[in-house]
């Protein structure tokens, strides 16, 4: 083989290990570009699968997702943590850390964060691009619900292929009996719904096993048409983040998405 063919080569594997590593999963349909205001920006910090700096020092939560925590102080991080990281740097360092940022009805979080989704120049969903890799749970806080179709196909496909985080035992569909009291973290639970009451706050979704779903009065305005007292006797599933009191699992579900009824 003369030098010039094995350069040749050479420079042709390096090309396809380069593209290889940045190739992009195929994104469901509902996915689409930026619509609306856009506004272009440059990341120059990535801190984890969710949040990122951009030049001029705003911090910016990623709308719409969660990806696994990593904890810098602590020198760890939660299963994959590092790698959603990575993969978000991954994507950014591709495209010269530029991005196109889209507003949704909250400009900001209770941290002060600016609250965007990300969209790499040429118009692909960063956020879904995660949540396609089996890299995030798909989160919707209202109001900002745009894209919310997009990103739960996203985390659809990725759930059912078993990919990365969807892999993890913790993240199958529990049934309300075997929830373990002591159960913290994004979890989806199923049961049958046993007993529904009022509070001062909240609207309570008691289901067998001690396991409760909570919608407050002020997230009602998201439910249009339902009667939560329409819902005993029926089967149901929720997902969110589990908290418990008094030693009961708890979900506090702020959104239609993350409660379906399933007779």
């Amino acid at each position: 083989m003369t030098g010039l063919k094995a350069r040749a080569l050479l420079v042709g594997a390096l090309v396809a290990f380069a593209a290889g590593a940045v190739q992009a999963v195929t994104l469901p349909e509902s996915c689409g570009g930026p619509v609306g205001r856009v506004e272009q920006a440059r990341v120059n910090h990535v801190h984890d699968g969710d949040t990122v700096r951009l030049s001029d020092g705003t911090r910016v939560r990623m709308i719409g997702l969660d990806t696994p925590e990593i904890f810098w102080r602590e020198n760890s991080a939660e299963p994959f943590g590092h790698e959603a990281r990575d993969a978000l740097v991954e994507i950014l360092e591709s495209h010269d850390y530029r991005v196109l940022l889209v507003h949704d009805r909250e400009r900001r979080d209770h941290y002060q964060r600016r609250l965007a989704h990300l969209f790499t120049p040429d118009g692909r969903p960063i956020h879904a691009e995660l949540l396609a890799r089996g890299l995030a749970v798909a989160l919707t806080i209202p109001p900002n619900d745009w894209n919310l179709q997009c990103y739960r196909d996203a985390e659809a496909q990725a759930r059912e292929a078993g990919l990365k985080i969807w892999a993890q035992d913790h993240l199958r569909v529990f049934r309300a009996e075997e929830l373990p009291p002591d159960t913290e973290g994004f979890r989806r639970v199923e049961g049958r719904v046993v007993r529904v009451g009022e509070s001062d706050r909240s609207h309570w979704i008691n289901l067998e096993g001690n396991v409760a779903f909570r919608i407050d009065h002020e997230d009602m305005v998201h439910f249009p048409g339902l009667d939560p007292a329409t819902l005993r006797g029926r089967e149901v599933m929720g997902r969110g983040l589990v908290y418990s009191h008094r030693g009961q699992p708890r979900i506090r579900i702020r959104h239609p998405a993350d409660l379906q009824i399933l007779d």
